[in-house]
């Protein structure tokens, strides 16, 4: 079904109007989006085919109240509006003048055009949950784009950072999967992350400025007239310009977050195999009950004890706790007061775990 009408016109350059916010690029980080890879090359790129005379895709726009606001083609309006700045003589051109039917048409014409050059995580996440407030599904969503259901809830999960945080992944300054990372080991909860970000880095709160940003916001301010785009102070934490954000990437080591050597995770996964392996399900047992089952060397302990709650022979020890047992046990083992014995061979490496796990509360 046809959701547009639309129409090829020529209009000024200087009548492009940008609103501040409506490309979910800006998302987070405002207008210092258009100054990171690939979209700063792409601008030049854009700027350098307006200047040669070369074919560029149409910008698409609509007429609000007598203005061209531009509804997809963002980069576009930057790179041409640098080619003018810069000498080259374009009076006109031409622009696709498009009529909604549908209102969230008109949004998603900005987030189809943004797929050739990716919007950030951060970028995704705002796009797909506007849409979403506009009354557009996530089935829909996921066919429109080929993802699954899964993706996108998983996309619209980003939201649930903190802002400092979105911020970060949407500069390149820390992958999204670390900052995922990040987020479950303390429970989203916000002021822990952030805690825990400042503590082991040395980024601060400043202002990003940029010499493209300041030309092109110039240049829209004096050719427009416009105040809808401008660059916004963010206070949060973040690296001192988004030139160096790549110089400044934040990791797991950066985070304090050790791994495990490759010889501790085999030891471990082996371990955790053995155990699993012995894993059966017996009918004799209620769900009331838990068995604890011992190697025989420790069968010369419960020697004296008479209970039927204890079974040992051959195969060595079966301790059979009900709630009420079970709940002694274990109060007993967070007594203080109570040591745990194990073999020497252990003692360095469980320390040396124990030391690893303990840097990463």
């Amino acid at each position: 079904m046809t959701t547009t009408k639309n129409l090829i016109i020529q209009i000024s350059p200087s009548d492009l109007i940008l609103e501040k916010g409506f490309n979910s690029r800006e998302a987070v980080i405002g207008d210092d989006c258009y100054n990171l890879e690939p979209v700063k090359s792409t601008i030049t790129s854009i700027k350098q085919a307006y200047k040669e005379g070369r074919r560029v895709d149409l910008i698409k726009v609509v007429l609000r109240n007598g203005r061209y606001l531009v509804r997809q083609g963002h980069c576009r309006t930057y790179g041409l509006r640098l080619a003018v700045l810069e000498g080259a003589n374009i009076p006109l051109i031409d622009v696709i003048l498009l009529e909604y039917l549908n209102p969230i048409e008109e949004y998603l014409e900005n987030l189809d055009g943004n797929r050739s050059n990716g919007l950030n995580p951060v970028g995704q996440a705002y796009a797909l949950s506007q849409a979403v407030a506009m009354g557009y599904t996530v089935d829909k969503l996921a066919q429109r784009y080929q993802r699954s259901t899964t993706a996108i809830r998983n996309t619209l999960k980003i939201l649930d950072m903190p802002i400092e945080l979105q911020r970060l992944v949407s500069l390149g300054t820390i992958k999204k999967t670390l900052a995922i990372e990040i987020m479950l080991r303390y429970e989203n909860v916000h002021e822990q992350v952030i805690e825990h970000i400042k503590s082991f880095t040395s980024v601060q709160s400043n202002n990003t400025n940029s010499v493209v940003t300041s030309v092109l916001l110039s240049e829209q301010s004096n050719a427009c007239g416009d105040t809808t785009i401008g660059n916004d102070t963010h206070e949060s934490i973040e690296t001192n310009s988004t030139s160096t954000e790549k110089s400044r990437t934040i990791t797991r080591s950066t985070l304090g977050i050790k791994r495990l050597s490759q010889k501790k995770t085999e030891r471990l996964k082996n371990g955790f195999l053995r155990i699993t392996n012995n894993l059966m399900s017996d009918g004799n047992l209620n769900n009331t009950v838990t068995e604890l089952s011992l190697s025989k060397d420790y069968s010369n302990l419960f020697s004296s004890v008479h209970s039927d709650m204890v079974v040992v022979d051959e195969a060595g020890v079966k301790l059979l706790l009900d709630d009420e047992r079970l709940s002694k046990l274990l109060l007993i083992l967070n007594n203080d007061n109570v040591a745990i014995i194990v073999p020497k061979a252990d003692v360095e490496e469980l320390t040396e775990l124990r030391s690893m796990l303990a840097s990463n509360e």
